[in-house]
C-alpha cells in the first residue's frame, strides 16, 4: 500500500501577506532526495573530470617541447650515422688504394744507396740475383720475428679488397706497447704520414724492408743500424686509425710480401 503521509510546508512572508502552503507526500520527497543525490554525483564527477582534463592540458606545452627536442635529436643522430658511414667508406677506399698503389706509399731508399727501391720491371731479376747470392749471415737479418713485445691480435691480414690489395697486417695492441725490429738492418726512413701516421722503415738484406706504422712515439733515427728485437717505437693510433694498433708490412724489391709467410705469430701456438 503506498505511503500516503504528507508533509506541509508553509511559506510566510515578513508582511504576512500572500502566505503560501505546499503539501508534499513522503514518496515524492524520497524521489526528490534520490534525484538530488544523483544530480550531485553527476556534478561531482563532471567537476573531477574537468580538473583532470585541465591538468592534462597544462602538460601539453611541455610535451610539445619534449617532442620537438626528440625530433631534433633523431635528425642529429641520423646525420651522425650518415657521416660515420661516409667516413668508414672513405677509410676503406684509402686503405685499398694505398695497398694497390705502392707509389702512394712514402718513398724508401736502400741503406747506402741514392736510388729508390727497384721497380716491378727490374724486381724479378733483382730477386733472382739476391736469392743466388744470399748467405747465412744475410738470411739472419731477414724480418722473421714478431714485431711486438706483446702478443697482440691480428685483426686484418694481407688480402685483396675492392680497392686493391691491403698489404701487411694490422695487429691490435694496447697503446704504448713496444714495437720491435722484425729483423736486423738499417733504418731507412722515419717520419709521419697522413694515413700511416708516425712510421719506421727498416732495410734488410736481400732487398727486403719492413714498415711499422701508426706509432705514438719513434725511438730510432734514419741510418741507424738496429739488431732484430730492438725497440724502435711505441704503438699508438696516429694517422688514419680506428684504434691503437700496429700496421706491419714486409716488402721485397718494392713488392708486398705476406708477413704470414715469414714471421711466426705467437697467438697460433
Amino acid at each position: 500500500m503506498p505511503d500516503e503521509r504528507r508533509m506541509t510546508v508553509i511559506v510566510v512572508p515578513n508582511d504576512r501577506d500572500n502566505t503560501r502552503t505546499f503539501e508534499l507526500t513522503y514518496r515524492r520527497l524520497r524521489r526528490l532526495a534520490v534525484g538530488g543525490g544523483i544530480t550531485a554525483f553527476v556534478l561531482l564527477m563532471m567537476a573531477g573530470s574537468w580538473i583532470w582534463l585541465a591538468g592534462q592540458a597544462a602538460r601539453v606545452p611541455g610535451l610539445r617541447t619534449e617532442v620537438r627536442e626528440l625530433r631534433r635529436d633523431r635528425v642529429q643522430m641520423q646525420q651522425l650515422s650518415r657521416q660515420l658511414q661516409e667516413i668508414s667508406t672513405e677509410y676503406a677506399k684509402v686503405r685499398g688504394m694505398l695497398g694497390a698503389d705502392s707509389a702512394a706509399l712514402p718513398r724508401v731508399e736502400e741503406a747506402g744507396s741514392a736510388t729508390p727501391a727497384a721497380d716491378t720491371a727490374s724486381g724479378d731479376s733483382a730477386e733472382g740475383d739476391a736469392g743466388a747470392t744470399a748467405t747465412a749471415s744475410s738470411r739472419a737479418g731477414l724480418p722473421r720475428r714478431w714485431p711486438l713485445a706483446a702478443r697482440g691480435y691480428v685483426t686484418r691480414g694481407q688480402r685483396r679488397t675492392r680497392g686493391g690489395l691491403h698489404p701487411g697486417m694490422d695487429i691490435a695492441v694496447a697503446s704504448g706497447s713496444r714495437i720491435l725490429a722484425s729483423g736486423s738492418g738499417v733504418v731507412s726512413e722515419v717520419g709521419e704520414d697522413s694515413v700511416y701516421g708516425r712510421y719506421v722503415r727498416i732495410a734488410h738484406p736481400g732487398g727486403y724492408e719492413s714498415l711499422y706504422a701508426h706509432a705514438s712515439e719513434l725511438l730510432v733515427r734514419a741510418r741507424q743500424r738496429v739488431p732484430a728485437g730492438e725497440v724502435i717505437a711505441l704503438s699508438g693510433s696516429t694517422g688514419v686509425s680506428s684504434g691503437p694498433h700496429l700496421h706491419f708490412e714486409i716488402r721485397r724489391n718494392g713488392q708486398p710480401v705476406d708477413p704470414v709467410t715469414m714471421i711466426h705469430n705467437p697467438n697460433t701456438q
